[in-house]
């Protein structure tokens, strides 16, 4: 629950004896540093594409939207990576491509922010009320998480992945002073990075980590930071939830509001 060496060095243990040891010895999976050498390789080409895709979300009209880039972040977690380069280029090529809408189809551009997300309806549902997702900082989402991770000739290729997963996640369960007070710079930066109108805060029910951070986090961004924030405790599958879909089309509203009245307030 710390990032510090001490907690490093549990960490690199623990992957060794219970993840690596057991691949190795029951399915026969190469776990010398050259075998995690190439891993890591693969693992960034992955990254890398998935990153550049991610890039076209900043622009004023994007040409992708948040539940189609969902689809491809879900795909590289489950997906073997030597299946799905090619598959990635492909629709980096096609997104290229695109051309983006002569006006933004959405009402608001929104950072999602929360617990993990493995049901695409959820993003979907977000859009279809008229926030369009412009950066996922979710469990399973890109923001950190989907980033290229370098290596070095000094250190063994597992402490050096672990490190990178220590100080560069933004996991709620890291209880450290640094870590919490990261993780809202983080957003923010988010927010500014991606042109976001707003910040949705979303939990899955029973996952305390995020209880708090939701709790929390939403409060801080909100009133230190100034950002209209939406507070949302989901279920683990959403479906066609009207409650959030309402709470979200309200959100929405609230945001064209606030522009109108900002407007009006510049103009006078």
């Amino acid at each position: 629950m710390k990032a510090d060496d001490n907690g490093l060095s549990v960490y690199v243990s623990e992957c060794r004896r219970k993840i690596l040891e057991p691949l190795h010895q029951v399915y026969g999976i190469g776990i010398s540093e050259d075998a995690l050498r190439k891993a890591v390789e693969d693992h960034n080409q992955v990254c890398d594409l998935i990153t550049r895709i991610g890039e076209f979300r900043k622009e004023e009209h994007p040409r992708i939207t948040g539940y189609e880039y969902h689809m491809i972040t879900m795909a590289s977690y489950v997906c073997p990576k030597d299946l799905l380069v090619e598959k990635l280029r492909e629709t980096l090529e096609e997104v290229q491509q695109r051309r983006p809408d002569e006006k933004f189809p959405y009402r608001a551009r929104v950072v999602m922010v929360g617990s993990e997300i493995d049901d695409v309806d959820m993003i979907r549902l977000v859009e279809e009320a008229g926030a369009l997702v412009v950066a996922d900082r979710f469990c399973f989402g890109a923001l950190p998480g989907r980033e290229v991770i370098p290596l070095n000739d000094r250190e063994d290729v597992l402490t050096q992945v672990c490190r990178h997963y220590m100080y560069a996640s933004e996991c709620a369960r890291y209880m450290n002073r640094e870590k919490i007070e990261g993780r809202r710079t983080y957003v923010d930066r988010l927010a500014k990075e991606y042109h976001a109108d707003g910040i949705i805060y979303e939990q899955m029910k029973f996952c305390d980590y995020w209880a708090y951070e939701r709790m929390v986090g939403s409060h801080v961004l909100r009133e230190e930071y100034g950002y209209p924030v939406l507070s949302i405790d989901r279920p683990y599958a959403v479906g066609s939830s009207g409650q959030i879909r309402t709470r979200v089309q309200a959100f929405v509203e609230s945001i064209e509001i606030k522009k109108l009245q900002k407007k009006q307030g510049g103009a006078v």
